[in-house]
């Protein structure tokens, strides 16, 4: 299903980097991004329509899975950056979402997430038809 992606795809998250977000350097603890792009795929659902609590009431849940970032330039407090989502792929059970994260239009960051979709049992199971199809649509907000 990848190559069917349409290039709509995709959402930009701006957000300012906070004073508790940094370390002794300065700068912006790696494991800090980790919410930057969690922030970006629960914005890119959100600008979709998703309902992540009817589909958890309908016994479907969407755990990370796997988790990477490739680190390239730091960034300190008060930095305003930008954290790109993209869909990255979509199988009957998994969807990948890409990242970057910038700062006046430089890469700072990119990776991805996998989640999977299971049940309440943590079985794997098929992503229903009305979330795959949410996933690949344009932004309504």
């Amino acid at each position: 299903m990848n190559a069917s992606i349409p290039a709509h795809c995709l959402t930009n998250l701006s957000l300012r980097v906070r004073f508790f977000e940094t370390d002794l350097m300065g700068i912006v603890h790696h494991a800090v991004y980790f919410t930057y792009v969690e922030a970006g795929r629960v914005e890119y659902l959100r600008r979709r329509g998703a309902d992540y609590r009817a589909l958890n009431a309908r016994g479907f849940h969407m755990p990370v899975v796997d988790a990477h970032l490739v680190y390239k330039r730091a960034s300190r407090f008060d930095d305003e950056l930008v954290v790109e989502t993209q869909l990255g792929a979509l199988t009957r059970v998994t969807v990948r979402f890409d990242y970057r994260v910038l700062r006046d239009g430089e890469l700072l960051t990119h990776g991805h997430t996998l989640l999977a979709c299971v049940d309440e049992t943590h079985t794997p199971r098929r992503i229903p038809a009305d979330v795959a199809e949410m996933l690949v649509a344009p932004e309504s907000a």
